[in-house]
């Protein structure tokens, strides 16, 4: 136990402090009920005068209004967010700066991880993947090029006019041997030669019931869910990791400005931040770690970056500079890409 922690419990076992409780808003869903069960649950376990409570969001956008909207009086604590709307809201000063003495293990942190001067700290990467339906699919997709193959025709889900499209466009630039910095068209014809294939850009009521109820053969989404879903729901939902790699979504943690339980909310982003909670949560929920110390079994790196040619050829995305694109490519998939087909 960090030495924060210690000195928590030793004011608690004394009288000298109350029980206190911190506000967590984060992703919904099955992330909700794993970071409830694998991160949430030890630390009060281990800290039993801090208890968390968690408000699943909709997404990052939503989590961004409503810190907007409580600038002035937050009830909210800590937030989880995506790394492109977490650079948008240090813009607006909604992210407090983390204490280096209260959450020693930033140290243990990648320097690309501790964004916007320690007010953004990543903590996990949930890799984009090509899902598909293991009853309707005889040879799985091991390509994103294979997004184009004429067989699925009509058999394609595609959510793309959010951080899907954000990240696919520069996995297909670098494909046609292109840099996403200099242009993304490259990115934008790939995705035009693959439109036909797409029956719906807006899966209901996802993109992973989509795949498992057979409406579609292939969908485009997130790792993470779907290896759970797969060891699940009886294996209908398969995945597969290209063999030209992905890029990670980047879920970061951030202390809101303002906080009346900082100290304890440091507390608990220190845990959430240790090697300790991200190697169970990458094992248990396949979402790749940051922490520098982390070593994962290597099939369970499998699982979240695929083969070792698929590992080798992980991508990663230079965040605060996309965060300022990020709009105008969100327009261009829905106006070149989408519109038209």
């Amino acid at each position: 136990m960090k030495a924060l922690s210690l000195t928590l419990a030793a004011l608690l076992a004394t009288g000298t402090a109350q029980a206190q409780e911190i506000n967590v808003i984060g992703f919904s869903g099955v992330f909700a009920d794993n970071y409830q069960k694998f991160i949430i649950d030890p630390f009060e376990q281990a800290n039993p005068g801090i208890t968390v409570n968690y408000q699943p969001s909709k997404n990052s956008a939503e989590t961004l209004a409503l810190l907007t909207r409580q600038a002035r009086n937050p009830t909210i604590d800590v937030a989880l967010i995506d790394v492109a709307v977490a650079i948008k809201a240090n813009e607006s000063d909604l992210f407090a700066r983390l204490d280096e003495a209260a959450v020693p293990n930033l140290a243990d942190q990648p320097d690309w991880a501790r964004i916007d001067d320690d007010r953004t700290i990543a903590f996990s990467q949930d890799n984009l993947t090509i899902l598909y339906n293991t009853e309707t699919v005889s040879e799985p997709p091991t390509s994103w090029n294979d997004l184009v193959d004429p067989e699925y025709k009509g058999r394609i889900a595609a959510k793309l006019g959010d951080t899907r499209g954000v990240i696919l466009l520069p996995i297909l630039t670098h494909i046609a041997g292109g840099d996403y910095k200099d242009s993304i068209d490259p990115g934008i014809e790939a995705m035009k030669a693959f439109a036909p294939n797409v029956l719906t850009w807006e899966p209901a009521p996802d993109c992973y019931a989509v795949v498992q109820s057979g409406e579609v053969d292939l969908s485009i989404c997130w790792n993470g869910r779907s290896q759970y879903l797969h060891d699940t729901q009886g294996g209908i939902i398969g995945v597969s990791a290209p063999v030209e790699g992905s890029i990670g979504q980047t879920n970061t943690i951030n202390l809101i400005e303002g906080s009346a339980n900082a100290e304890a909310a440091q507390t608990f982003i220190n845990y959430a931040l240790s090697a300790e909670a991200q190697t169970a949560f990458a094992e248990q929920s396949f979402y790749g770690p940051v922490n520098t110390k982390v070593e994962l079994p290597p099939e369970v790196a499998e699982r979240i970056y695929g083969s070792p040619e698929a590992q080798a050829a992980q991508m990663t995305l230079d965040w605060p500079w996309v965060a300022d694109v990020y709009a105008q490519w969100i327009q261009r998939i829905n106006r070149e890409v989408i519109a038209f087909n």
